[in-house]
C-alpha cells in the first residue's frame, strides 16, 4: 500500500465532504423556506379568524332615485381596506361605490387619502340609480369574511 491508496482515499473523502456540504446547504435552505411558508400561512389564517364584519343598518333610498344605504361595522380585530372590500346587490358585483363611501363619518377613511377601515369603525355605502330595490345585500372584506342581509322594502 503506497501513496496511491492513501491519495485516492483523500480524494474520495474530499469529494464526499464537498458533496455533503452542497447537500446540507440545499436541505437547510429548503427547510427555511418551508418554515417561512408555514408561518405565512399561519398568519393568514389568524388574520381570517380575527376578521369579522356586521351589517348594522340597511335603508332603501327613494329620493332622488332608487337606491340603498348600507352601514357595516368592522367588528373584528384586524384592519381592512376599502379597496379589498366588495359590494354585491342581488348577487351582482357593484363597482365604483368606494369613492363615495364614508368610514366612521369621514370621507376617504379616517385620514385623507387612505382607505383603511379600522376595527370598531363603521363603513357607510350609498348606492343609487338602481331600477328596483335589491332583495339582498352582501359585503365581502379582503380576508374573505362576509355579511349578508335581506331587503324587505322597495323603491
Amino acid at each position: 500500500m503506497g501513496f496511491s491508496v492513501s491519495g485516492s482515499l483523500v480524494v474520495v473523502l474530499l469529494g464526499l465532504f464537498v458533496a455533503l456540504s452542497a447537500y446540507y446547504g440545499s436541505v437547510a435552505n429548503a427547510g427555511e423556506r418551508l418554515h417561512d411558508a408555514r408561518a405565512a400561512e399561519s398568519d393568514r389564517i389568524d388574520g381570517i379568524a380575527d376578521s369579522d364584519i356586521a351589517i348594522t343598518g340597511l335603508d332603501v333610498v327613494t329620493d332622488p332615485s332608487c337606491g340603498i344605504r348600507v352601514e357595516v361595522n368592522n367588528t373584528g380585530s384586524t384592519e381592512l381596506l376599502l379597496s379589498d372590500t366588495d359590494l354585491l346587490l342581488d348577487n351582482g358585483y357593484r363597482t365604483g361605490w368606494a369613492g363615495a363611501a364614508v368610514v366612521d363619518g369621514t370621507a376617504n377613511g379616517s385620514e385623507p387619502g387612505t382607505d383603511l377601515w379600522l376595527p370598531g369603525e363603521r363603513l357607510t355605502v350609498e348606492e343609487t340609480g338602481l331600477d328596483a330595490a335589491p332583495r339582498s345585500v352582501k359585503v365581502v372584506s379582503g380576508p374573505g369574511v362576509a355579511a349578508t342581509r335581506g331587503v324587505t322594502a322597495s323603491c
